[in-house]
């Protein structure tokens, strides 16, 4: 395993690793916020009826001290609680024994009591002793006697168990708070009851439901995390590879000049004396070839410059594109009139467009050698400039030998060269370059077949906009 293959392999480990717990954490959060929500709500309904006798408790133990029953209730009085030596026990269960008959101790309107029936009305002494149930509950079961109950805790929503059953509570005192030393209380309390049994079987069933869900999630979490970092260090990889592969074509390059110098220049270190006219072809060819590498380290510098520009860099003066391809063209007309080609120039006005004026030049000279570099005597070569909507158009077509299709993907490639190409002189960046450069400026570069022979390449421009 290289060590390119490692370092993929850590980062994508660490990506999936981070996606994981950033997916996780979510899910995470997202279950307890609806766990809170769910478990705040469930007993919402019960803690409501337990919150509405708070205005009739309250109107009770108004009519409580002043002795004034009212219409349709029953209050405890000070005949009610007996202050005697058995306590106000005695007094409450003697007054509870008195009005069998009416419903037993009526602080609440009966209508009330019988509809809800879900609630328990259970009275407590002074110490907190359960004395007995309100209203629809005439008698208790004995484990009400093992519910907790602080007299302390008055007016306040809790959960209380016994029995096996999960309760709602709340309390409520009744009579006098007042206590003087040596004398007995007269307050009294009831505490009613909802049950929540149905309510905590939902919470659970819900809870273990948010548990199994969570655990899915946590798993498709991971298997997401891992597509997601597999995605996310796709693009790494093909950079990865083109670096590699932009320099192992940069070294084959790079070798055939250099071979040939080093070669060169021993030869005529094996005769230090010769005059330079002796050695004529192994200077020429030393030459040639620094002039070839200074060509590829111009291009290269050039596809660099490129890849680091940035869109935020200030944008290029109009250029009016017209004059440009007519005095590039002419240049090259002379070459193809000796070559015996055709070069033909059709320019319409077209407008302008934001491109450096160099590099729209490097981009028609780019196209016009490739064109001529790859066609015969008899051969033609058309350049049309014309305006199409808000794009300028720039074409060259030739009548060569053409560009085969599969290889008309791979061209703008840097450093690919086709089979029928690898003959003709030339290092394969051109288009490369001429691409990037179009690019840059807006713009784009299609190449395609030539009817019915040849090649053409176009270059469409964004026009300038006015400012």
């Amino acid at each position: 395993m290289g060590f390119e293959e490692r370092r993929v392999r850590r980062l994508l480990a660490r990506n999936t690793l981070l996606f994981f717990a950033a997916f996780a954490v979510l899910f995470s959060l997202f279950g307890v916020l609806i766990f809170q929500m769910v478990s705040s709500s469930i007993y919402q309904p019960a803690d409501n009826q337990l919150a509405e006798l708070r205005i009739l408790t309250s109107s009770a133990m108004a009519d409580w001290e002043s002795g004034d029953g009212g219409d349709g209730y029953e209050v405890l009085s000070d005949g009610n609680l007996s202050a005697e030596a058995e306590g106000v026990g005695a007094g409450l269960e003697e007054s509870m024994a008195d009005d069998a008959d009416e419903g037993g101790i009526a602080i609440l309107n009966r209508s009330y009591v019988a509809s809800n029936p879900q609630l328990i009305y259970l009275w407590r002494h002074a110490d907190g002793k359960a004395a007995g149930t309100e209203g629809l509950y005439a008698s208790y079961p004995a484990y009400f006697d093992d519910i907790p109950f602080d007299p302390g805790d008055l007016d306040r929503a809790y959960e209380v168990r016994a029995g096996g059953h999960v309760y709602r509570g709340i309390n409520y005192a009744m009579g006098s708070g007042g206590i003087a030393e040596g004398e007995v209380s007269d307050r009294a309390y009831v505490q009613v009851l909802v049950n929540v049994d149905s309510e905590m079987a939902l919470l659970e069933h819900f809870t273990r439901v948010l548990v199994v869900y969570l655990a899915v999630a946590v798993a498709v979490a991971a298997a997401v995390s891992f597509l997601l970092s597999r995605r996310t260090v796709k693009p790494i990889v093909a950079s990865m590879n083109r670096q590699t592969e932009f320099v192992q074509n940069a070294s084959h390059e790079l070798r055939t000049p250099l071979a040939i110098i080093l070669a060169a220049q021993e030869r005529l270190l094996a005769e230090p004396g010769a005059r330079i006219v002796d050695r004529f072809e192994d200077v020429g060819a030393v030459a040639d070839e620094t002039k070839r590498l200074a060509r590829l380290v111009d291009d290269l510098m050039t596809l660099t410059s490129a890849d680091a520009s940035t869109e935020d860099e200030r944008e290029a003066a109009p250029l009016e594109v017209g004059g440009i391809v007519e005095d590039v063209a002419g240049l090259y007309a002379d070459v193809a009139e000796v070559a015996g080609k055709t070069l033909t120039v059709a320019v319409r006005p077209a407008g302008e467009v934001r491109i450096e004026a160099d590099a729209l030049r490097q981009v028609l000279g780019i196209l016009l050698d490739n064109a001529l570099k790859y066609t015969v005597a008899g051969d033609s070569v058309a350049v049309r400039c014309e305006e199409r909507g808000a794009r300028v158009t720039l074409s060259v077509a030739d009548t060569g030998c053409g560009i085969d299709p599969a290889d008309r993907g791979r061209v703008f490639e840097r450093f690919y060269r086709a089979d029928t190409a690898r003959t003709t002189p030339g290092s394969g960046l051109g288009l490369s370059i001429a691409r990037a450069l179009v690019e840059h400026a807006g713009g784009v570069v299609a190449i395609e077949a030539n009817e019915p022979r040849g090649t053409c390449v176009t270059v469409v421009l964004p026009k300038a906009r006015a400012r």
